[in-house]
């Protein structure tokens, strides 16, 4: 098989690291990777911080509800979408279309497949790590934390670091549930689904030695309801996005 392939079949979520730190240069490689994503129009709309401060990273780490790994990951970036570049340089722009639904979705999509890339090439590079979106929770404070401009938006944090563990690959949703052919084909989701959730419920069960056995809609679900956040929309409207 492929290396590449075999990389990315076998991703997992790592929240453990060695002390060994990432030279600059791997932090280099990773960037640009990360700046080599597809980007709508050119526009590269998204800006990454390398967060090096204890005492962000210690605020990031609470305000992300308790991710202790954001605090001894060696190598921390917060991804954001930006707009802000836009405003400031474009030429012969009308502002108000930086406030619409659509701009938003550009930045948002840019820094995730920007995300993306920088966390495969660290993978390549005997890294691993985890995203984290918990910082939503907070997503106010961290934009006065980090000095972000109007049109500027914390979206999530990459954490990275050379593996100290190996918590196994979690399984998918099954492949005809999420591949679909010429239309949005619903028949036989039902099924997929309960197959899944016992999938999932196993998982979960070897994985805790028995201590938890949630099924997927019953995790997701209380995932959902536990961290809503309303307020990143209306912060967000704050921050002159989302106007329409």
């Amino acid at each position: 098989m492929d290396n590449t392939i075999e990389l990315l079949l076998n991703h997992k979520s790592i929240r453990k690291y060695t002390d060994e730190p990432v030279s600059q240069e791997i932090i280099d490689t990773i960037i640009s990777c990360g700046q080599m994503a597809p980007t709508s129009s050119h526009f590269q709309a998204y800006t990454i911080i390398e967060v090096k401060d204890s005492n962000k990273r210690k605020l990031l780490a609470e305000w992300a509800g308790g991710q202790r790994w954001v605090e001894t990951a060696p190598l921390v970036l917060l991804f954001c979408g930006d707009l802000h570049r836009a405003e400031k340089y474009y030429e012969d722009i009308d502002a108000d279309a930086l406030s619409n639904t659509e701009s938003y979705t550009v930045a948002t999509v840019d820094a995730a497949l920007a995300a993306q890339k920088a966390f495969i090439a660290a993978q390549a590079l005997g890294l691993g790590g985890v995203c984290v979106g918990g910082i939503r929770n907070e997503v106010e404070k961290v934009s006065e934390e980090f000095k972000l401009p109007d049109l500027v938006f914390p979206l999530f944090l990459l954490c990275l670091g050379y593996p100290d563990h190996d918590p196994g690959i979690k399984p998918r949703l099954p492949q005809k549930l999420v591949h679909k052919i010429d239309f949005y084909d619903e028949s036989e989701d039902q099924n997929f689904i309960e197959e899944y959730n016992k999938t999932v419920s196993n998982y979960y069960d070897k994985r805790t030695n028995g201590k938890e056995k949630d099924k997927w809609t019953e995790r997701c679900g209380k995932y959902l309801m536990a961290k809503p956040r309303y307020n990143v929309g209306e912060y967000f409207r704050k921050l002159r996005l989302l106007k329409d």
